[in-house]
């Protein structure tokens, strides 16, 4: 039974410019092509995003690998897009089977089954769940009942199987099929090699943000072990040749002794390699001795959800940190030597014009080497969604536009008003970036043509906001 993983194109543009944002490796149906692929079935992944193809070349695809089974990974911004596919695919190839799974369908199961064209939906974590569905689609008489964290129609009537509990041994997991993916086409804004690979060492997250959505790995928090991230490392090493690893955990630092452990076998077995942090790390989870072991391994960069200046407003997103905290995760990664990013949301709730004032001080004040500043977005099955539904209002339910950094408000609530959080948003990155400080700092920085080159555009990008 051929099986084919599509991540789908949704490629986005810095105003009008060419310059596209980073294009990041598809790990989710890399590690469900790798378990399925070991289990004997033959499987293919279809990166349409690092591709940039269009439907009718996603289509031509399909046709020509003749897979019984379609798959989708999806996140909010592309459901639209993935559901009209879908239709498509149905007219021209009835007869296949389409899977869809990620963030989005996850939150939101009963509304894509409305799609006709949607087979089943795969909630969560989707390895195990989605292998026991393949295996029951080759038998002649299916129980899909019996799958746990699936979604599917009986007779008409959407079915919602009850949720399977966390993989808790992720080092039993096969590593994801890298050889399925075009590793030439991935890119990064920051990046130091044109060539990099992301890598998972953890799932799951303890924290209570308002804004997150947190169906698909949940809170409890598994790690894999020090050693099974080194022999990986190793491997990719070996087989493909990289050299600079991005590590897109929530929260890769959450275990210390496993941190420290793992930067002690980089050392150890002299592998030269850089890395980052580029998720955001947790501000309470970092000291001086482990940034220190961190640089010394070949960390170059972390970021950090700062998220505000405003103390009020962080306890009220559930962020769990103080201001002290964040400046003190600031100062001791630049005392470690290690580039600083901070990340800021404007548009949380009890937001006003003098918090998200105060957000671009503290940004200010922070000085880290990059800010990057979003506008807040009510996701679906988020408790942010919630409150906002409730109290304010949404006046965008196009979920196409419901992109983290397109720096567009979809909603209102209190003093927060679409005109002026996305009027901040701009004056944030504008007063940010055009600091002579902090572009003399950036000069005096640029060691290669690839930097320098990285900068101007994303001098170009910040002239168009």
């Amino acid at each position: 039974m051929r099986i084919l993983l599509i991540n789908p194109n949704s490629r986005r543009k810095f105003g009008d410019s060419k310059q596209i944002s980073s294009i990041i490796h598809p790990l989710g149906l890399a590690y469900i092509a790798a378990v399925v692929r070991k289990e004997g079935f033959e499987v293919n992944i279809l990166d349409a995003e690092a591709l940039n193809l269009s439907d009718e070349e996603i289509l031509k695809s399909i046709k020509v690998y003749n897979p019984a089974i379609v798959g989708f990974g999806v996140k909010t911004p592309s459901i639209n897009k993935v559901l009209n596919l879908c239709s498509r695919i149905k007219e021209n190839f009835p007869l296949k089977k389409i899977v869809l799974g990620g963030p989005h369908p996850t939150a939101l199961p009963k509304e894509i089954m409305e799609n006709v064209s949607v087979d089943f939906v795969v909630l969560g974590e989707g390895e195990v769940s989605f292998l026991e569905l393949v295996r029951e689609l080759e038998k002649k008489k299916k129980n899909f009942i019996s799958i746990k964290s699936l979604v599917f129609r009986d007779n008409g009537k959407v079915i919602i199987n009850p949720r399977r509990g966390p993989i808790t041994d992720l080092d039993s997991l096969p590593y994801p099929a890298y050889d399925l993916l075009p590793l030439d086409k991935y890119k990064s804004a920051d990046s130091r090699h044109e060539k990099f690979v992301s890598i998972l060492t953890s799932r799951g997250c303890p924290g209570q943000c308002l804004y997150c959505n947190k169906q698909v790995f949940g809170s409890c928090v598994v790690v894999r072990s020090a050693k099974s991230l080194i022999e990986e490392v190793e491997f990719l090493i070996k087989k493909y040749g990289f050299k600079e690893f991005h590590i897109v955990d929530d929260l890769f630092t959450i275990n210390k002794k496993r941190v420290l452990e793992f930067c002690d076998l980089l050392i150890k077995k002299k592998i030269k390699i850089i890395w980052k942090c580029g998720n955001g790390v947790r501000v309470g989870t970092v000291d001086l001795e482990l940034l220190k072991s961190m640089k010394r391994a070949g960390c170059y960069s972390i970021s950090y959800g700062a998220e505000s200046g405003n103390q009020e407003i962080l306890n009220k997103m559930k962020k769990g940190q103080t201001l002290e905290q964040v400046e003190n995760a600031v100062y001791l990664t630049k005392k470690a030597g290690i580039e600083c990013v901070c990340f800021f949301m404007f548009g949380n709730i009890g937001e006003n014009a003098k918090t998200m004032r105060e957000t671009i001080e503290f940004a200010k004040k922070l000085d880290p080497d990059f800010a990057l500043f979003s506008i807040m977005v009510p996701y679906p099955a988020t408790e942010v969604r919630r409150i906002i539904e409730k109290e304010g209002k949404i006046f965008e339910n196009n979920w196409d536009n419901y992109d983290h950094v397109a720096g567009k408000a979809v909603f209102e609530h209190g003093e927060i008003k679409r005109a002026l959080v996305e009027r901040m948003y701009k004056q944030a990155f504008r007063e940010f970036y055009f600091r002579p400080k902090y572009i003399l700092r950036k000069i005096l920085m640029l060691r290669s043509f690839t930097q320098l080159k990285k900068n101007i555009q994303g001098f170009l990008g910040l002239l168009e906001m």
